[in-house]
This record gives structure tokens, sequence and C-alpha cells, in this order.
């Protein structure tokens, strides 16, 4: 199991349905689209060993918001989402052995 596979499995858990993982267009990504109720999140997953350096959190720069801001416009363009509420979230993960501890922080950042 990797980060994302774990942060999909936590938001799951949490009643998340996962979209797609691993959405590209345009030359940015997004690690999962997920929805819930009417909202549609598009999550950056960020997975360190350790949080020495700061929070995984804190490396989700502006110019990578912007790229998942960008293929967000594209996605929640199509069929059947046009309705849905946009958020933008990060699961910072960090890996402990054969663990993983998830946090999930919605409306991270805004487009």
């Amino acid at each position: 199991m990797n980060g994302e596979q774990a942060a999909a499995a936590f938001l799951k858990n949490k009643g998340y349905k996962i979209i797609q993982p691993n959405y590209r267009v345009a030359g940015a990504e997004v690690d999962l689209v997920a929805s819930i109720g009417d909202i549609l999140c598009f999550i950056e997953v960020k997975t360190r060993k350790t949080s020495d350096f700061g929070a995984p959190e804190a490396f989700v720069t502006r110019p990578k918001q912007l790229k998942i801001i960008r293929a967000a416009r594209f996605f929640s363009a199509r069929k059947p989402y046009r309705d849905y509420r946009v958020r933008f979230d990060v699961v910072s993960v960090l890996r402990r052995s054969d663990d993983f501890v998830c946090d999930h922080l919605e409306n991270a950042f805004e487009d």
C-alpha cells in the first residue's frame, strides 16, 4: 500500500466516494477526485516518513495549488458534476513502519 491508497481508504471510511484517482489533464494532476453529498473534492495527497522538516501539507505550494485548480475546472465542467460545489482538500499521510497516519484538511486552499 502507498500513501494515495491509504488516503483513499481513509476517505472511504469517512463516507467519501472516490470518483477518480490520478486525474490528469492539461499538464495538471489531482491525486484523488472524490465526492461527499453534493461536494466535489479535489484532493492532494502528501506522504512523508517523518514530519521533521514540516507537516506534509506544508509542501502543497501555490504553483501546485494552481495546477490542481486548473484540473478541477476541466473535471467539474463535465456532466454530471456541473451542479456540485467544489472544494480543495489535502490529506497528509505519515508512514510509520507498516502503518499510515492520515490527517484530512478540508478547504485547505481556495481558487
